[in-house]
């Protein structure tokens, strides 16, 4: 449902022009008088960018993590793709190191490689958000879904998780990012022996969450992406696991 969401929000941002329909004439001052401020001009435009871009960022999360990467790399190259407006003025060395970490992602050649860059990606807007003083405020999250034992429950609070490391990178956040921290350092379900390739990422998430939460007072977001990183290439290896078929006889 996020994801569609998310695809609606990108395509009505990027929507063309309706065919047929004439584009509003640019107003004419009157003599003597100026026209009055755009709008969307500056700081506005700023804040529609931003917003864009943040729709695109957790969209191309959600395609990594289920082994989409020929799609996620068409919408990181929209993120890498300078726009005509705003200049961005005093923003333009951090706008244009997103726009780097969002080309990095369309040169990636396997999903875990991907999610380490989209994590770099991420914490370049988070980077930006803190020198500038413009932290993004993110509504109180709710509490953490009921963990119950049962694979349903435990995606529930995965997701939940996930959207907490988001809110700790990109808003430069301790509270959110231990939040999510917590949930996934938390002893995994019991896979059974059939699937023990994915018991074992789910240890491995453990361990890397386990990990980056002792690290959290003095962690940077440059760490926090890289843990972030690893974790998202956990994630998308254990969604996209397949059992192995048995070779067909002759």
């Amino acid at each position: 449902m996020r994801s569609g969401l998310l695809l609606v929000a990108m395509a009505f941002v990027a929507a063309p022009a309706a065919p047929g329909r004439a584009e509003p004439a640019a107003a004419k001052p009157l003599p003597g008088r100026a026209l009055p401020p755009d709008p969307l001009d500056g700081d506005a435009m700023m804040r529609l960018h931003m917003h864009a871009s943040f729709d695109l960022i957790r969209a191309i999360e959600r395609l990594l993590i289920s082994g989409k990467l020929d799609d996620a790399k068409r919408f990181a190259a929209t993120i890498s793709e300078p726009a005509d407006a705003p200049a961005h003025g005093p923003w333009a060395s951090q706008v244009i190191l997103v726009r780097d970490r969002a080309a990095a992602i369309t040169r990636a050649t396997t999903v875990a490689q991907a999610c380490q860059l989209e994590a770099k990606l991420a914490a370049a807007c988070g980077s930006c958000h803190v020198e500038t003083a413009v932290v993004p405020r993110f509504r109180v999250y709710p509490p953490a879904p009921p963990d119950l034992p049962a694979i349903g429950a435990r995606m529930a609070r995965h997701r939940w998780a996930a959207d907490r490391l988001w809110e700790g990178i990109v808003g430069g956040a301790d509270e959110p990012w231990r939040a999510g921290l917590e949930v996934l350092a938390a002893a995994p379900l019991e896979w059974g022996d059939g699937i023990a390739a994915r018991a074992q990422l789910a240890r491995q998430l453990q361990h890397d969450a386990a990990a980056a939460r002792a690290r959290v007072p003095v962690e940077s977001l440059d760490a926090r992406a890289s843990a972030y990183g690893a974790m998202l290439s956990t994630c998308a290896a254990c969604h996209t696991w397949k059992p192995a078929t048995a070779p067909t006889r002759p």
